[in-house]
């Protein structure tokens, strides 16, 4: 799917932008805006699958760490009736090498220890002790088969949970991936565009600012040329004008142009310009879907302090404002990782990146929609659908929900 998205765009910036700045029918920011609404739209639409989906991988996690629990249990009950069969026979040999009788021909007949009548009989046989030993194994054989059948019941509603998080995932990058195709192949089209007419106009500013000098130079030199006339004969003297020549490198403008040379390794996508609103750009340069998970369970008995944000493996994560980025990580529960302070004082916890993008690292000083890294799953995050954990602290307080906030940046 990335494939083909990567193609898309590639095809897009090859002949649809060329041929939009060669005809009448070029593209506008409306054409821009429309497209993000769409992709906007399409995101939203996932808002309730989305909501499954972190539920039921919140639901899957807690599962197998029970299935874990259930089979440590389990285990340690089957260790525990072993040892129990052992006091039992023992009693029984004890039994029957004092004198025997005919409760204890009954203990021999009986198939399992369970099977044990508690008759009058029994009872003479038994002394309390004997009772205890005998009711202990019975106990635990009771609650090995509880623990068993919970297990096999958590293995079940397990497999059922990783069905839903497989159809809810397919369901939501099949979606995410569109819309960003769709996009994507509109926004970088125009800005190929408005770079190329930007590159046409500086050359054009150029042309005339060489052509008014070069103009200026030769009336400097006609006005130079003197004149003297000694009897009848004419002697012109030119004296070359002083000039000052001020070199000064030339505006240029860098576009990419995808390359069409054949690699070993799928092209890398073009990544749109980010989506700023009063200054703050929404986290996830691409299609996300996310819901309010602030709270919810997780494993390990912790709480959910952020918000997940899906979107396709490799999208592009921005920079929600100027600032500072005070830290770097790759730890085991957040993966790769980016600490970044804005100018304005607030805290921002990327999570879970499928990498860096070129020269992060502690100390550099970014500009609100810079791309930081790139989405994925590394760490602790289950891999059924690559997200940005991101978190977020006003200046001075503590993480606190950050839905509200990436709602109003990314619609």
């Amino acid at each position: 799917m990335r494939n083909r998205i990567a193609a898309a765009v590639t095809l897009v910036l090859a002949i649809a932008a060329p041929a939009y700045a060669q005809s009448s029918s070029e593209l506008t920011q409306d054409d821009v805006n429309r497209a993000l609404a769409q992709r906007t739209a399409a995101a939203n639409s996932l808002n309730d699958v989305a909501a499954r989906f972190e539920v039921a991988v919140a639901d899957e996690g807690i599962a197998r760490e029970r299935i874990a629990e259930l089979a440590r249990s389990v285990a340690a009950l089957e260790l525990d009736i072993a040892d129990k069969e052992i006091e039992v026979l023992e009693l029984v040999r004890n039994r029957y090498m004092s004198g025997g009788s005919a409760g204890t021909e009954r203990l021999f007949a009986a198939k399992t220890f369970t099977d044990l009548p508690v008759q009058g009989e029994y009872f003479h046989v038994m002394s309390e002790m004997d009772l205890a030993t005998l009711r202990g194994l019975e106990v635990a054989e009771d609650l090995h088969r509880n623990q068993q059948a919970l297990l096999e019941g958590t293995l079940v509603e397990q497999v059922l949970l990783v069905e839903d998080i497989t159809r809810l995932r397919d369901q939501i990058l099949s979606i995410l991936e569109d819309a960003d195709a769709d996009y994507n192949a509109v926004a970088i089209a125009f800005q190929v565009q408005e770079d190329r007419k930007r590159i046409e106009e500086e050359a054009r500013i150029k042309r005339e600012a060489e052509a008014a000098a070069a103009a200026a130079a030769a009336a400097a030199v006609a006005a130079t040329s003197t004149t003297t006339t000694l009897g009848s004969v004419t002697t012109t003297t030119t004296r070359p004008p002083v000039t000052t020549t001020t070199t000064r490198p030339p505006v240029t403008t860098a576009t990419t142009v995808p390359s069409t040379t054949t690699t070993t390794s799928p092209p890398t996508p073009p990544i749109p310009p980010p989506i700023v609103t009063d200054g703050k750009a929404c986290p996830v340069n691409a299609a996300t879907a996310f819901s309010d998970s602030w709270g919810a369970p997780r494993s390990g008995g912790r709480t959910h302090e952020g918000v997940d944000m899906m979107a396709v493996r490799n999208a592009p994560l921005a920079a929600i404002e100027s600032g500072i980025i005070t830290r770097t990580s790759n730890s085991s529960l957040g993966g790769r990782s980016i600490y970044l302070t804005g100018d304005s004082g607030s805290n921002y916890y990327y999570a879970h990146l499928e990498s860096f993008a070129s020269g992060v690292k502690s100390g550099l000083r970014v500009t609100v929609g810079d791309t930081i890294g790139y989405n994925g799953s590394s760490g602790n995050a289950p891999d059924y659908l690559p997200h940005l954990h991101f978190q977020y602290a006003p200046s001075g307080s503590d993480w606190i929900n950050p839905y509200p906030l990436v709602k109003e940046l990314c619609g």
